[in-house]
């Protein structure tokens, strides 16, 4: 009989763990997040310092523009004229024209014109009104002789020229030959008080005025004066001063030897240190002569210095120092010192002489008011 041998083969279903699956899972990737990360670098311990270098500071004067910049694009549109301040009152005596074609007013003979304080007269005037400008001058006759010439004057002060143009807005003037009296306290035009001429004359404004080629003069001849002394260039402050560059004393038009590259004039009245402008003459016995050149010093309000001099062309001259003091009510005296070497005549004639003088004078006096209880 056969026999058979049965083999029984059996499946076992395996189940997995699903809890340690996942266990498994967040174990690696919390390991490998955490060993991945970069190691933290502590830093090194630095000591603080100091800088030294300061920075440099804006200097004191500097100011902040606190000006802005204007945006806004310039005007191209042509300005207006400036307009005056005041009416202008204008006549003269034969005609007052006015022109549209020229845009003035012409106005001959006599002619006047009056403007705040500005006042001025002359045979011709003619006024741009729109410029606001003005223009005079003079008349010819029919002898060819001049008449009539302006007259300028603004404020205190008045100039005499041959023709000026004045700006009513600007208050600047160009004047030719202009001729002007200074030191008034001292007499009239006409006296030997100081003046000043110059054949061009601009004026900047009310104390300002430069000269060129300009004379000063105390000689009583307005017009061809004797003697003065020509200055190229001058700032001329009216009543107060003449500061010029090189100037040179002239006799009868011909120039001296006398001359300074610097001259300071003083021209107030009172007591004020300054040269003392010369006189000018002739003598029969010592020739032409400039007398009582000096200089004025006002040493303090109860004393002052007086030093003058006379200069002959035949070789004499005079020397003089003067000191006055002087309190009210108490004295009052002089010192006087006056050397002379007096030449007269020339040397081959019979009366030529020569000699030298000297002087001191000494005076004092007390004033009666000063000891009221003496008699």
């Amino acid at each position: 009989m056969s026999s058979h041998i049965i083999t029984k083969i059996g499946y076992i279903a395996l189940q997995s763990n699903k809890r340690l699956f996942l266990f498994s899972g967040l174990f690696l990737l919390v390991a490998t997040m955490i060993f991945g990360q970069e190691d933290l670098k502590k830093p090194l311990p630095i000591k603080a310092v100091q800088d030294s270098i300061k920075a440099p500071l804006p200097p004191q004067t500097l100011v902040q523009d606190t000006v802005q910049t204007d945006s806004v694009r310039t005007d191209t549109l042509p300005k207006k004229p400036a307009l005056l301040l005041d009416n202008i009152k204008y006549k003269a005596k034969d005609y007052v024209k006015l022109s549209q074609k020229d845009q003035k007013i012409y106005l001959y003979n006599e002619a006047e014109i009056y403007y705040q304080d500005t006042e001025l007269k002359a045979g011709i005037i003619i006024l741009d009104y729109i410029k606001n400008e003005v223009y005079a001058g003079r008349l010819k006759d029919s002898l060819g002789n001049y008449t009539q010439l302006p007259y300028f004057k603004q404020g205190e002060n008045v100039v005499i020229p041959d023709s000026i143009r004045f700006n009513f807005d600007t208050q600047k003037a160009v004047i030719w030959n202009s001729r002007t009296e200074q030191q008034a306290g001292l007499g009239q035009l006409g006296s030997d008080a100081m003046k000043v001429y110059a054949e061009r004359t601009k004026k900047e404004n009310d104390s300002v005025y430069f000269l060129s080629e300009g004379k000063l003069t105390t000689s009583k001849d307005t017009i061809d004066p004797d003697y003065y002394i020509r200055v190229r260039k001058a700032k001329f402050v009216p009543k107060k001063k003449v500061i010029a560059g090189f100037s040179n004393l002239y006799i009868v038009d011909v120039p001296t030897p006398i001359a300074l590259p610097f001259a300071y004039f003083p021209l107030t009245v009172g007591r004020t240190a300054g040269v003392m402008m010369p006189t000018f003459g002739n003598d029969p016995n010592r020739g032409y002569f400039l007398q009582n050149a000096g200089y004025y010093v006002p040493i303090n309000d109860y004393v002052d210095l007086t030093l003058t001099g006379d200069l002959y062309t035949n070789g004499s001259y005079g020397i003089r120092a003067q000191s006055v003091y002087s309190k009210r009510y108490k004295y009052r005296g002089n010192f006087n010192f006056r050397y002379e070497n007096q030449v007269v005549s020339q040397k081959g004639f019979d009366d030529y002489s020569r000699g030298t003088i000297y002087n001191i004078q000494i005076s004092h006096s007390q004033d009666p008011k000063s000891n009221p209880n003496s008699r």
